[in-house]
């Protein structure tokens, strides 16, 4: 039954690419459905914002629930993102390409470049939010933007692996960028999108202005990293897919905190 595959691929991404329990997964079937990504971001946008919400209504600092949405984010993604933002930020500041370039992104250890990257990002995303939290904006509609960030950084991620180049080994990554070519999964996937955001559109007090940039975002984004990345290594693997996710979300968050 169709659904039923339907629903064991999105099982197979949320076991993946969360740490929600879900039982059996598999990576064929994840990849597969792969064009439903954006519903994964929807998910890990709404737990995170349940969970800043919850401390929000007991009155927690600000402050330290800006603090702890770092905690929250790495709880639910399970970091998996963070990983390959690390290499590939290693293989940046490298300003190697080709094969030594291969070598960096390979290399389990984190240079200094990566270290920096790391805290650049946390800083920055504790401060935004810290800034969201804190706008003459209510926190209904700051979390509201933070689910839509979620949901372009999943996008930026099926962006990257579609305009890519699959990489010439069969590494995880491959099969990814394999399904996000296939022309029927892409019209799925922007339909997917378009329906999330129509739906928070209509049913919320979003900003027109946020759901734009979101999308401009994630395309500026993912077509800049896949550029980089042709250039530095020729392909486009998980590594550089994780690290369009998390840059993604980084500028949409301090985007948001202008809107």
């Amino acid at each position: 039954m169709k659904w039923k595959s339907v629903f064991k691929g999105l099982k197979s991404l949320l076991a993946l690419l969360t740490t929600i329990p879900t039982g059996n997964s598999s990576i064929e079937y994840a990849a597969q459905y792969f064009y439903l990504i954006p519903v994964i971001g929807l998910v890990e946008g709404a737990i995170v914002s349940f969970l800043i919400w919850s401390l929000y209504v007991l009155g927690i600092h600000n402050a330290i629930i800006s603090i702890l949405y770092i905690f929250f984010h790495l709880m639910v993604t399970g970091g998996i993102h963070f990983d390959g933002y690390a290499d590939y930020s290693d293989v940046i500041g490298s300003h190697r390409t080709g094969e030594y370039a291969i070598k960096i992104l390979k290399d389990p250890r984190r240079g200094t470049f990566s270290i920096i990257s790391i805290t650049l990002n946390l800083l920055i995303s504790s401060a935004s939010m810290y800034i969201m939290l804190g706008s003459g904006s209510s926190v209904y509609a700051s979390l509201l933007r933070l689910v839509v960030i979620y949901v372009a950084s999943a996008e930026a991620m099926y962006i990257t692996a579609f305009f890519g180049i699959e990489e010439p080994y069969n590494g995880l990554g491959r099969r990814f960028v394999i399904s996000a070519k296939i022309s029927a999964n892409f019209i799925k996937n922007i339909i997917t999108l378009l329906a999330i955001y129509l739906s928070i559109l209509v049913f919320t007090h979003i900003e027109v202005f946020m759901l734009i940039s979101a999308i401009l975002i994630t395309l500026l984004v993912a077509v800049t990293i896949v550029s980089d990345a042709k250039k530095r290594l020729g392909f486009i693997n998980g590594d550089i897919i994780g690290f369009s996710y998390e840059t993604t979300r980084v500028v949409c968050m301090v985007i948001a905190t202008c809107v």
